[in-house]
């Protein structure tokens, strides 16, 4: 896959112009997935609420401020997540994400590019917050440690 496709996404996501280069950030990936199917609790009692994925996401821009002298005020969320009103608190918070369904992804590109771009924007990354059971989750957290040097929390 050309990660120009990726890098695109996230440029309209942060609403960057196609000139300007794409500064640090964060990414961010919380999978909600199956987790009615894997806990004997209602769903909204096993997920995470956004003010600890926020509280997590500050500690990476801190880190990333101190060990680095990286100012990151960009952050891109990817989940599966559904509920629209979910996405509306994360939109409240000045988080970004790349809205698959206007940029018709899967239409233009095929299913699996969906899970693809998300990838690639988590794992390129600044810093990285991730869910911590999830296997796309400890990826991206490898990946941004190992590729760019960056900060990273994984979510219990």
């Amino acid at each position: 896959m050309d990660c120009k496709i990726a890098d695109g996404h996230a440029r309209r996501a942060m609403n960057l112009p196609a000139t300007e280069q794409i500064p640090p950030y964060i990414s961010i990936h919380i999978w909600h997935g199956d987790f009615s199917q894997q806990y004997e609790f209602p769903v909204d009692q096993c997920l995470v609420p956004l003010s600890v994925i926020a509280r997590r996401v500050s500690e990476v821009q801190e880190e990333l401020r101190t060990r680095k002298r990286i100012d990151t005020t960009h952050v891109n969320m990817t989940s599966d997540e559904r509920d629209p009103e979910w996405w509306s608190d994360v939109g409240a918070l000045g988080w970004t994400w790349v809205d698959h369904a206007a940029e018709r992804t899967e239409e233009i590109y095929g299913k699996w590019y969906l899970v693809f771009i998300d990838a690639i924007i988590q794992s390129n990354g600044a810093g990285f917050v991730g869910t911590g059971g999830s296997t796309m989750s400890r990826l991206a957290s490898r990946d941004v440690r190992s590729w760019h040097d960056g900060a990273t929390q994984l979510i219990q």
